[in-house]
């Protein structure tokens, strides 16, 4: 196996055949019989090379396997499908590594060979498109003399063969034959020309027959052809895989792009969507700069072809060809792409005077993409050596932006285009997007007559949104200072209109502006509106509210011109941090901005300094990630008295409403510098024992509502924020004040920020490192607060317990057991995150003693000093745990179940399958127990069982659990019968429903049957409506044992076979309220029942009371009554007898039955309605359920009837 590798070794291509027939070989034992016969015919040619002596090299498989070829096929008849088909499936393997040499020199042979598995009709797909990648390689290793001779038995022969079965019906065929062409055409041999020979008969056959294929749909226009059009698409994806390949012939281009924009026009999205693939394979396919003159010659013969601008078949697709065009064309020659803008821009306006709406909207779009996609970013960039843009280039930047600001100004915005005015905001929003600070000075004058159009108010201008979408656009781009150069807000008074609505805009645009503006500029205006309101005698007038407005609004802009200022340095000086210091003391409304302002600039700068916009070349120009790193340092000086201020405004804010106060602490924490941040903390320490000591000397006084926070916490609380920050020096007493804070037994919140103290200091390295120093003493004191821990801070006390675990040292492995009943009994916890947390901290505990180490138990609280140390392992581990199931407590061994139950779930496959077994075992004795809150975590254990622990193992013990689960499938308190019956659903599907039902004990076998119900009714269900969408929201678990032992495919609600009433009056009967006047129905009168009905009222409209007027008949306005008169005239006429009628009613009256209840008779043959509605009721079916009255929530009174006696 040598293969021509002049080093004697295996050559890599012979590695990679040999990785494919080993898979094939692993398929000797496959069920499906292709992949057997694979295997075995593999195995029978492997064999008879050895039996030769050869080596199992190409050449060989390949002789072997075109030998077997020719058993296959024999004059020009296939004689074995399968064994043909399984030879061109190892021939497309072995072909790519065959020796080209051998088969250039043996071409006519192997092509003679192949050529009856393309060509015969019986030939199947499978063998046709194995043959074809056989084909692919073997045309691949000609050369180009071979490919230049011409006769019967030639390679573009064969090429011309594969450009037929492009057009095959068989959709995996045509793919491979047209992936295969597409493949030669890109590796063309060796020649002068960089274009495969075989590119025009390619390019002349896809031609004439996509045109064939056209004229013929013309003759079926009326009636439309899906065949053809199927057709069409075939040959559209041929021309794809040509013109990817950058082959298709120049001459033909214009013919291709004639005919591809006359497949646009029609009305079938699929033709649409392959021409315009055919068109985006032309573009993306010259990406050789040598393809500059091709690409330049396409566009012309695209704009020559330019539809008419009201062509509402053709524009459309004509202007997204041009945007695609051009948009491939910019990645290949951009200089020369900008260079036609002037010409190009104008040609595509023109569809924007179109009269359809479609027209000129798609060529808003079109403007959109040219000049978003034509432009490259680094050409905006001033000219420099180190980015490669020259003065040439930037001259014509500059003048292809001139141009297009001028041609907007003038032509777009004229009257000519004032139907698609807001198709043209749009384009100037996308444009000063893309131009950013380089169209500043273009378009400021189209930026003025967009802002009159917005001013005006009473013309109504009908765009205002796009005209605001503009104006923002500039705002952000160009800068605020630009912009209200051009458009002042005048809002201080004067003849020129004012121009509040600005204020919006620059509050959701400004960014990387200039802060000193905002001083100068527009903080003055808050000043004179103050003015107005102060000398204002009414202070609630309507004038007042406006201009308190608009000063919160002016305000509302400081934190935006905050965000990454450019002049941060000499804009924000001592006198206007003591201006916004004095602010925040003295007006409280002003403390959000003015926090927000001084937190972005900061956090802005650390952004921007770790790359955030590294990728904006533009930004990086203008403002270097270097100044950034200087105005880091310049406001580090500052820091110091900024967070002395910051701390006198949290101390003096109300506790629930200073949490923006600390982030911006925090914020200035990261940059001041560490000696001060030190001074700064041993102040605060300070403050901190003089405030504990003064509260504990002073009596416990009552808190008022609005008072603000005892001085000790609001000091704590600067401490907490402080700890991540402060430097290890003070490491030392951050511990301190967590050993004395931690023991307040009275005072919960003190508790939760002692416990975060541990929390903030690991969030850093410096932090953890401290943590391990001190770790005994930390142990230590978390062990003393087991007993005298609040519940509300049980949350933080976790937290820091689980992140001690994590840097707990095998030494210290006592601290697991000391603190473990605690961790359990809080997994019954009500508060969902420290449920969470201890779940955590159980796991964590676990994964701890799985690593290993000596647990000295002498120093657990509790043990005896001589009690001999144990090595630490997941059984000591899981003993521990158990030790809860011995409890007095229900709710603890409740939660010894529960913990047992999570610990099983996550370390299943590290347990011996014994220690499994007798935990299962011991826990399963539970169900028997008699208190509901053990059973119930004792079930859930089992459900965990079920999921979890190996099939055999639950097997095993399938009889002697159901025997005890069922003991609860009758209550139905709690859930319990709903979570046996999901147990066995999950035991059904995993074991088979016999095996369960031979397990159950036989008086609980209906729970089985009912099951097995449900199930053949979802499934008939399923059947006849589809998939239903599931109906509420997916649940959440806080841990994936939650959500295993919560979560369950069945619904609770789902009523269950036993509880259902009988189908007999299962329908409610209807209930009517009559009209009671104009007085509402009081439905706590005893006399209400009265109004209600179980006949629908009668309504008495025009129509009914005419038709009973036909009834009397009048003359002279008197009443005329028929004395004589035939039998039908009489009204009783055919009427019984009143004493039948008498009769009739006491058959039917109430009788006393049962206990004494009244029960009413109906004759099967009576077909009597006591309703009074006209309408003639159905007779109901035999089957059919009768009314259950007994259900209806309106019933019969409770005093007892007197029925009549029988006559």
């Amino acid at each position: 196996m040598t293969d021509n590798n002049p080093d004697g070794g295996l050559s890599v291509d012979v590695f990679v055949m040999e990785d494919k027939l080993a898979k094939i070989r692993t398929q000797i034992n496959s069920k499906l019989d292709n992949q057997k016969h694979l295997a075995v015919i593999l195995s029978a040619v492997e064999e008879n090379i050895e039996e030769q002596n050869n080596e199992k090299s190409p050449v060989a498989y390949f002789v072997s396997f075109l030998s077997l070829l020719d058993q296959a096929i024999k004059d020009d008849a296939i004689v074995d499908n399968t064994l043909a088909t399984t030879t061109a499936y190892f021939l497309d393997i072995v072909f790519p590594f065959t020796p080209k040499p051998l088969l250039k020199a043996k071409f006519s042979e192997i092509l003679t060979k192949l050529a009856p598995s393309l060509t015969l009709p019986q030939a199947e797909a499978p063998l046709v498109r194995s043959t074809i990648g056989a084909l692919e390689s073997l045309l691949l290793a000609q050369d180009h003399q071979q490919w230049v001779a011409s006769g019967n038995i030639s390679p573009k022969r064969a090429f011309l063969g594969l450009l037929e079965l492009s057009f095959d019906p068989r959709p995996k065929v045509r793919r491979r034959a047209q992936e295969t062409v597409n493949k030669i055409l890109t590796n063309p041999p060796a020649s002068p020309s960089p274009i495969h020979i075989a590119s025009p008969l390619a390019g002349e056959v896809a031609l004439n027959k996509l045109t064939s294929l056209l004229q013929e749909s013309r003759k079926h226009q009326k009636n439309s052809n899906k065949e053809i059009n199927s057709q069409i698409i075939h040959s559209l994806q041929l021309i794809t895989s040509i013109t990817s390949a950058n082959a298709w012939p120049t001459s033909k281009i214009e013919d291709l792009c004639d005919i591809l924009l006359e497949i646009s026009k029609t009305s079938d999205q699929y033709l649409v969507s392959s021409a315009f693939t055919a068109f985006e394979g032309l573009f993306t396919s010259m990406s050789n700069i040598i393809d500059v003159e091709k690409f330049t010659k396409v566009l012309d013969i695209i704009f020559d072809l330019k539809p008419s601008v009201n062509d509402t078949h053709l524009a459309a697709s004509w202007l997204a060809v041009v945007a695609k065009a051009l948009e491939s064309f910019a990645t290949l020659a951009p200089e020369q792409c900008l260079l036609k803008l002037p010409v190009i821009i104008p040609v595509v306006s023109q569809f924007l005077g179109s009269d359809s709406k479609d027209i000129y909207t798609s060529a808003s779009q079109c403007l959109i993409a040219i000049i978003s996609e034509t432009i490259p970013d680094n050409f905006l960039l001033q000219p420099s050596p180190t980015n490669g843009i020259t003065g040439e280039i930037y001259e014509t930047v500059d003048d292809t932006i001139t141009f297009i600001s001028e041609f907007i100004e003038k032509e777009l915005l004229s009257i000519t285009y004032q139907h698609a005015t807001k198709e043209i905001l749009e384009l100037l929003t996308a444009t000063i997007l893309k131009l950013r600070t380089r169209a500043n000075p273009d378009f400021l004058g189209i930026l003025e007559i967009v802002g009159e159009w917005r001013t005006n108010e009473t013309d109504s201008f009908p765009h205002n949104k796009e005209a605001e979408d503009f104006i923002a656009a500039a705002i952000s781009t160009l800068g605020p200072q630009v912009v209200l150069s051009v458009l002042p807000l005048n809002l201080t008074g004067g003849d020129q209109p004012g121009r509040a609505w600005l204020l919006p805009l620059l509050r959701e645009n400004v960014r990387f502006a200039e802060l000193s503006f905002y001083k100068s500029s527009i903080l003055p205006v808050v000043e004179f509106f103050e003015t107005k309101i102060n000398d204002s005698t009414n202070k609630d007038s309507m004038n007042n509210k406006i201009f308190q407005t608009i000063i919160d609004q002016i305000w509302s802009l400081l934190p935006h011109f905050s965000d990454l200022p450019k002049d941060l340095t000499t804009a924000f000086d001592d006198a206007f941090a003591a201006r916004l210091s004095d602010l925040m003391y003295a007006k409280v409304e002003l403390r959000v901005p003015i926090c927000h302002a001084l937190r972005l600039l900061v956090e802005s700068n650390i952004a921007y300094r770790d790359g955030a916009l590294a990728d904006d070349l533009l930004m990086q120009e203008q403002f270097p990630q270097e100044e950034a790193s200087k105005n880091l340092e310049y406001l580090a000086t500052k820091a110091s008295n900024v967070l002395s201020v910051l701390f006198n405004v949290f101390s003096s804010t109300v506790p629930d409403s200073r949490g923006f106060v600390l982030e911006t602490i925090d914020t200035y924490l990261q940059i001041v510098p560490k000696d001060n941040l030190e001074e700064t903390f041993n102040k605060v320490c300070g403050l901190l024992k003089n405030a504990m000591d003064e509260e504990s000397s002073q009596a416990p006084v009552q808190k008022k509502k609005g008072d603000t926070s005892k001085l000790s916490l609001t000091m704590m609380d600067l401490i907490v924020a402080m700890s991540k920050y402060v430097p290890e020096t003070s490491h030392n007493a951050l511990f301190t004040i967590f050993s004395s804070t931690v023991s307040a037994q009275n005072d919960a919140l003190m508790q939760k920020r002692s416990y975060r103290i541990i929390s903030k200091l690991a969030e850093t390295e410096e932090g953890k490192q401290s943590i391990s120093k001190f770790i005994g003493d930390i142990e230590n004191v978390l062990i003393q607060g087991t007993e005298n821990t609040q519940i509300s801070a049980r949350a933080s006390r976790f937290n820091a317990i689980l992140l001690v675990l994590e840097l707990l040292p095998q030494s210290d492995l006592y601290f697991i057991p000391s603190i473990l009943q605690e961790i359990i009994i809080s997994t019954k916890d009500v508060n969902e995150r420290t449920r969470e947390l201890s779940y955590q901290i159980l796991i964590k505990m676990g994964t701890k003693m799985d690593e290993g180490g000596i647990i000295d138990n002498s120093r657990v609280p509790g043990f005896a000093p001589d009690t001999p140390a144990s090595e630490a392992n997941l059984t000591e581990y899981f003993t521990m745990v158990s030790a809860g199931l011995a409890a007095q407590a229900p709710h603890m061994i409740s939660a010894a179940i529960t913990a047992v139950s999570c610990l099983v779930f996550e370390f299943k496959d590290k347990l011996p399958t014994d220690v499994l077994l007798e935990i299962a075992s011991t826990v399963e004795l539970f169900l028997t127990h008699n208190s509901r809150e053990i059973a119930k975590s004792a079930i859930g254990f089992v459900k965990v069982e079920v999921l979890s622990l190996p099939e055999d193992l639950v097997r095993a013990n399938l009889n002697e659990l159901l025997s005890k689960l069922m003991r609860w499938s009758h209550e139905h308190k709690g859930h319990f019968k709903s979570k046996v019956k999901h147990i066995l659903e999950r035991l059904i599907r995993k074991f088979g429903i016999e095996i369960v039902e031979q397990a159950i004990p036989e008086d609980d076998r209906k729970l089985v049957a009912n099951i097995k119900k449900s199930r053949n009714r979802a499934k008939r269900k399923e059947e006849t409506e589809g998939e239903t969408p599931n109906g509420g929201p997916d649940k959440k678990f806080v841990s994936a044992y939650e959500e295993a032992l919560y979560d369950s495919e069945v619904s609770d609600d789902e009523p269950e076979e036993e509880e259902r009433p009988s189908s007999r009056g299962n329908r409610k009967p209807d209930q009517y309220i009559l009209k009671t006047g104009d007085e509402p129905l009081n439905l706590m009168d005893r006399q209400s029942l009265a109004h209600i009905s179980s006949s629908k009222p009668k309504k008495f409209t025009k129509s009914s009371i005419s038709n009973k007027a036909s009834e009397f008949k009048t003359k002279n306005g008197k009443f005329v009554f028929s004395e004589g008169g035939n039998d039908n005239d009489d009204p009783l006429a055919g009427k019984g007898s009143g004493i039948d009628a008498y009769l009739d009613a006491v058959k039917q009256a109430p009788q006393r039955g049962q206990r004494n209840k009244l029960k009413f008779k109906k004759s099967k043959e009576s077909n009597e309605d006591w309703s009074d509605d006209e309408q003639e009721p159905e007779r109901p079916s035999r089957g059919a359920p009768k009314g259950n009255f007994g259900k209806s929530r309106v019933s019969k009174p409770k005093k007892p009837l007197k029925a009549r006696k029988k006559l």
